[in-house]
């Protein structure tokens, strides 16, 4: 039987790249894609910004932004559906901003309420390299972004569409830095040269009060007055007061207990209305000496006592943004005013020497062998160590502290620690007889019966052991079921 032989058609000829352009003309029907919605009736998610709510009108800057936004996408659509925050800075990743985090989610669902994203203004929604870092998601879920600096929508096959887009977040963050520079640069001007109140709360021992008129003759005009500050009648002498018995010798924790048990109002509790975040139940060693540390008293206006450091949230992922930190500057950063700027409550070389009397850190380094070791007898609290009369010991104040005064006041417990060193070797060998009375001996036969300091220590620390300190009966008990106790 003969083999058939294959017979070779020739393919028809064809342009070297049109065989494969007609193919895929041909199967285009295979593809089924989205059909996007006709034009004027996309559906649109409105989202603005308003930095603060205290300084600007969240309303007015809302009714704006939005206008803007549908004068853009007039003929193209309507807006379905609003994202706007309120007192969230522009310098915060969208993740960190409540509305536009909830935008980002409402991406992700299939049945959302919107085609595409509009802003009213380009630099309230992104800041530096904030578009950059979002496009991808936007295109991920098939949504523009209309911006009226663009004049529509970003297309991102258009690349100077988004080089635009990378420039305007450049001057929105050139908006940031530049109005930083020039309001602190203002700001030091007013208060070196000019001694003015820039603002805040007035210090404990002052009260704000009109001065003269405003320097802006538009604010004059209208009447409003600039600020300064004059003692406070009733708060004044207590910050004289207080001052004195500094200079006198009297501890921030004594000052405390004093000004509590003479029923004194705290700051706090003095001006209610612009302190509603504290308390202010009870003086408190920091609040004395945030007034006793405070040059204002001087009757100088010093200004950046404090600054405001911005640091990223995650040095490896800086699409988280930053977060503020604020920190105490040294006193030679202070801003303080060449002439006196209102009524000192205390002079200048009074309060100077009040600082030199603020206790300064110990060179020596103490070490405290029983630390966590030892509990009050009376409070059952962990005794803490403390350093006096040259010799380290343990302490409780039974939770009594400055801001209170007891009804029934206990007597402070101390004892020192050499006394009860002196006595552990005891303690140790009553520990071993009561745990193992029958086993041999734990030390070899060629070294000494007592046994050290160094090794009780070490014995009650890897058992977990705690000795009970009775200041009366001057005795130490073990927290074990025997409670070996020994006198000290």
């Amino acid at each position: 039987m003969s083999t058939p032989k294959l017979r070779l058609v020739p393919p028809v000829e064809q342009p070297a790249d049109g065989l494969l352009r007609s193919w895929a003309q041909r199967n285009s029907d295979r593809t089924t894609p989205e059909t996007p919605p006709a034009v004027g009736q996309l559906r649109f998610a409105f989202y603005g910004r308003v930095s603060t709510e205290d300084h600007q009108d969240p309303v007015s800057s809302r009714a704006w932004q939005r206008t803007r936004a549908e004068a853009l996408i007039a003929g193209a659509g309507r807006i379905t559906v609003e994202f706007f925050d309120v007192g969230r800075s522009r310098v915060l990743p969208w993740a960190a901003r409540p509305a536009a985090a909830a935008l980002i989610a409402a991406l992700a669902d299939p049945d959302r309420e919107f085609d595409a994203i509009v802003v009213g203004e380009a630099e309230r929604a992104f800041y530096g390299p904030q578009y950059e870092q979002m496009a991808p998601i936007f295109a991920r879920h098939g949504v523009r972004v209309w911006v009226p600096d663009v004049g529509g929508p970003v297309d991102p096959e258009i690349g100077s569409l988004e080089e635009l887009m990378a420039l305007l977040g450049i001057l929105s963050k050139r908006e940031i830095v530049r109005a930083r520079i020039r309001t602190v640069t203002s700001m030091t001007i007013l208060t070196e040269k000019q001694g003015r109140f820039l603002g805040g709360r007035a210090p404990f021992g002052y009260r704000l009060v009109p001065i003269k008129p405003h320097p802006n003759p538009t604010h004059a005009r209208w009447g409003r007055m600039q600020l300064g500050l004059a003692p406070d009648p009733t708060t004044a002498p207590i910050v004289e007061w207080m001052f004195a018995q500094r200079l006198a010798g009297m501890s921030y924790a004594r000052i405390a207990r004093a000004l509590n048990d003479a029923h004194i109002p705290t700051p706090s509790a003095a001006d209610r209305e612009r302190n509603r975040h504290r308390a202010g139940l009870a003086w408190t060693v920091t609040s004395v000496a945030a007034i006793l540390t405070n040059p204002r008293y001087t009757g100088h206006e010093v200004w950046q006592r404090t600054r405001t450091d911005h640091e990223l949230i995650d040095p490896a992922n800086t699409t988280l943004g930053h977060r503020d930190q604020v920190r105490h500057n040294r006193p030679d950063q202070w801003i303080i005013s060449t002439d006196i700027a209102h009524t000192p409550l205390v002079s200048t070389a009074d309060f100077i020497a009040v600082q030199g009397m603020r206790a300064r850190p110990d060179a020596a380094k103490h070490e405290y062998l029983l630390a966590g070791l030892l509990i009050c007898s009376a409070c059952g609290r962990r005794m803490e160590s403390c350093y006096a009369n040259d010799h380290p010991g343990y302490r409780c104040r039974h939770g009594q502290n400055s801001a209170t005064s007891p009804q029934n006041p206990r007597r402070l417990t101390y004892v020192r620690e050499d006394r009860v060193l002196e006595h552990l070797a005891a303690m140790l060998i009553r520990l071993r007889m009561s745990e193992h009375t029958d086993d041999p001996p734990r030390r070899p036969i060629h070294e000494p019966a007592t046994p050290t300091a160094s090794e009780t220590i070490t014995f009650l620390r890897h058992n977990a052991i705690t000795l009970t300190y009775n200041s009366d009966a001057k005795t130490l008990t073990a927290n074990t079921p025997e409670k070996e106790s020994i006198a000290i």
